[in-house]
């Protein structure tokens, strides 16, 4: 069974911490429409760690938290965090929309990073129609709609919305339910700002690259790219053509291929194995 969090409020932002107070400290950020609880896997992967994960503005614990507009807000919110626990030694994780503010968090702190790990974001996907500005600002509000519905229950919000990711793996369907436990209210309805989710996701997925904010940094710089998109019969969000130009941006950037989908992505033991490596 996973350790349970303790949750507490650090410079604003609903936070859950697992492991012990040691270093390196996991700084890990989840994706548009996740929560901190998406990395209790994790965590339950690497006893040996600290992992902290906030809620960010506008999800979960965090649902009703002013922050500046897109990625640069979520940034100062988690730098402020990060300075306010006095993070020195931090490994960032970030995943789909967490991957993409990772490095604009990583430029802030500086030196206090010992490494990067971006799980299937972060870096640009290939240029397509699904990836014009008009028309992610549609599919992210017609997806904010239908997750404001009021679910009858967490099981009832799994199939409709991580089902098809999961139903290969069933055994991973009790984690996405806990997601789901945190993520909904008293009254079944999902903890999320759907304007916020809506400008979050234009950012991240047509904003401006975020990676050449690293591009100096010496901490070394992962990329764990999923062989799948939402589910298993998706085509990958990140092509090796994408990862071949998001290298030349950034020359430290390393990346590997998982046979997994966005979603299972953050069960597979890679991903535990990526952050607890050594740095090269």
């Amino acid at each position: 069974m996973t350790e349970q969090a303790a949750r507490r409020v650090v410079a604003g932002l609903s936070c859950a911490e697992w492991g012990p107070n040691a270093a390196p400290v996991v700084l890990a950020l989840h994706g548009l429409t996740s929560t901190s609880q998406v990395w209790a896997g994790l965590a339950e992967a690497l006893p040996e760690f600290r992992v902290v994960a906030p809620d960010l503005p506008g999800r979960g614990g965090s649902v009703r938290v002013a922050a500046g507009p897109g990625l640069a807000g979520h940034a100062e919110a988690v730098v402020a965090l990060a300075d306010e626990l006095r993070l020195d030694d931090v490994i960032l994780v970030g995943h789909s929309m967490g991957a993409f503010l990772a490095p604009l968090v990583a430029a802030s702190l500086g030196d206090r990073v010992r490494k990067i790990v971006l799980a299937d974001g972060g870096v640009a996907p290939d240029p397509s129609l699904l990836m014009r500005r008009p028309v992610v600002r549609a599919i992210f509000t017609v997806q904010g709609w239908l997750l404001g519905w009021r679910w009858r229950s967490p099981d009832a919000f799994v199939q409709a919305i991580e089902g098809k990711a999961v139903v290969r793996q069933p055994d991973l369907r009790p984690m996405v339910r806990d997601w789901a436990v945190y993520l909904l209210d008293g009254n079944g309805r999902a903890r999320l700002d759907r304007r916020r989710l809506v400008t979050d996701a234009v950012d991240s997925l047509t904003g401006r690259s975020t990676l050449p904010a690293v591009r100096d940094m010496k901490a070394p710089l992962h990329v764990l790219a999923a062989t799948h998109g939402a589910h298993d019969g998706a085509a990958a969000f990140l092509s090796a053509n994408a990862l071949a130009r998001a290298a030349e941006v950034a020359p430290r950037l390393t990346s590997e291929r998982v046979p997994a989908n966005h979603v299972t992505l953050l069960a597979d033991p890679r991903l535990a194995a990526a952050v607890r490596s050594d740095p090269v």
